[in-house]
């Protein structure tokens, strides 16, 4: 069983504690990170933009972000599956009997 700890991470220069499990600290540290880097650089991209839309914009690019890599995932996944199928009848061929 995990045991939690808290974390403290930065968004928006203001400090939030978050429980968490211990061996998940260093991703919610990188996701922190990750999403101020996004804020930042929508901030600076849409300067009109008010704190509300600049966050929707960040998440929105995020969740893009995240179904873009699930989908690639996905497709490596079921290229590894085409290639192990194509593995075991080429096995299948080599023990049969002549």
């Amino acid at each position: 069983m995990s045991t939690t700890n808290q974390c403290n991470i930065q968004l928006m220069n203001k400090s939030y504690k978050i429980k968490c499990p211990v061996e998940e600290m260093d991703n919610l540290q990188l996701a922190a990170k990750k999403l101020n880097a996004c804020i930042s650089q929508k901030k600076s991209q849409f300067k009109t933009l008010d704190e509300t839309q600049i966050l929707l914009l960040a998440a929105l690019d995020l969740s893009h972000e995240l179904i873009n890599q699930e989908q690639k995932q996905n497709q490596q996944r079921e290229q590894l599956a085409d290639f192990i199928h194509t593995l075991e009848e080429r096995l299948q061929k080599v023990n049969e009997p002549a």
